[in-house]
């Protein structure tokens, strides 16, 4: 497996709404997707960095901090490589419409990590001026 990137960040807080603020407006990032407990917005190259809110349904489990979620050509293929390496704590792997398949593993340090991989390019333009 090689990694290519860090692609995706996400990231469990009880203010979800002052960072998605802070993210957009300070460091000029585009909000793509804002609903209740959950806001994902999008760097100019298509990478992404998502906030769940205690009140988030999904994305439970991530209950170690930041998440960085790491590119990679093959996920299923990536994902049988860590269980043969003996890596237990691997999800199954998810998927969105867009084509972006990952799935979450524990490393050694306890903490979640994400490996994923897009067939469709993400790229969005800023709205800002």
């Amino acid at each position: 497996m090689e990694i290519k990137r860090i692609s995706w960040l996400g990231s469990s807080t009880d203010d979800r709404a002052a960072m998605t603020a802070f993210f957009r407006d300070q460091l000029g990032m585009t909000l793509t997707v804002d609903v209740k407990g959950f806001s994902r917005l999008t760097t100019s190259n298509g990478d992404r960095i998502e906030f769940f809110g205690p009140d988030s349904v999904e994305h439970d489990q991530l209950d170690t901090g930041p998440v960085a979620g790491f590119l990679v050509d093959d996920v299923a293929a990536s994902r049988q490589e860590l269980i043969d390496a003996g890596v237990t704590s691997c999800t199954e792997i998810e998927h969105s419409n867009d084509g972006h398949r990952w799935f979450y593993f524990r490393a050694p340090d306890g903490n979640f990590y994400e490996l994923c991989e897009t067939h469709e390019p993400r790229p969005v333009k800023s709205s800002r001026p």
